[in-house]
């Protein structure tokens, strides 16, 4: 009997309570997910890398993005920098090598643009005090998604594109909620072999239950 209360109570936190306590946890959502990773840029000396992106929410928070750090090496400030439409500079983050793993996925948070739905934005990255053997390197994607534009060395247009995602600060709950289900939806469809077996371990628990 006490299996079956555990059973019981392990299928409301999973369904319910997981979900609810999540929404309060999430302090950003992504626009989308990040691409695959491929090569990398080094971010050193003279070259400063930009990339613009068509933003598909509103509350622009951040911008997450994975970055090697070899030896963790690079101890030097790497600037952010990100323009609006009109090429004007609106938000700037500095970021402490010391501060980042090799391979950390880095979020670069700053305050939310309430209205960029559909606008276009040019973030830039760049480190001048940073060498060629100790520069922070960032990754290139060949899976560019739609909401991704140009990318350029040095204003500069190349072929290549950064992998990276936008972060979004949530209107409200209801949007991290729905998040959260999608997700959990994702996950289930990727491994239902793992969730066929837990469905299994809990429902016969309460078939036992509603018999016996």
């Amino acid at each position: 009997m006490k299996f079956v209360i555990f059973a019981i109570s392990f299928v409301i936190f999973l369904i319910v309570i997981l979900p609810i306590a999540l929404t309060f946890a999430v302090r950003n959502i992504p626009g989308d997910v990040q691409p695959s990773l491929k090569d990398t840029k080094k971010i050193y000396g003279q070259y400063t890398y930009y990339q613009s992106l068509i933003s598909t929410r509103d509350n622009l928070a951040g911008i997450g993005v994975s970055l090697k750090n070899p030896r963790l090496a690079n101890k030097h400030e790497t600037i952010f920098n990100l323009y609006d439409q009109n090429n004007t500079l609106i938000r700037k983050i500095t970021l402490k090598g010391e501060n980042i793993a090799d391979g950390q996925f880095v979020k670069i948070l700053f305050e939310p643009i309430a209205s960029s739905l559909n606008k276009k934005f040019t973030w830039s990255i760049a480190s001048p005090d940073s060498s060629k053997d100790d520069g922070l390197e960032v990754f290139l994607t060949d899976k560019k998604p739609v909401w991704s534009q140009e990318f350029m060395v040095n204003q500069k247009l190349s072929e290549d594109s950064l992998s990276y995602v936008t972060l979004h600060k949530p209107s409200n709950a209801t949007e991290v909620l729905r998040m959260v289900l999608v997700d959990f939806s994702t996950k289930v469809n990727g491994d239902r072999i793992f969730f066929m077996v837990m469905g299994i371990l809990v429902i016969c628990p309460l078939i036992y239950l509603l018999i016996f």
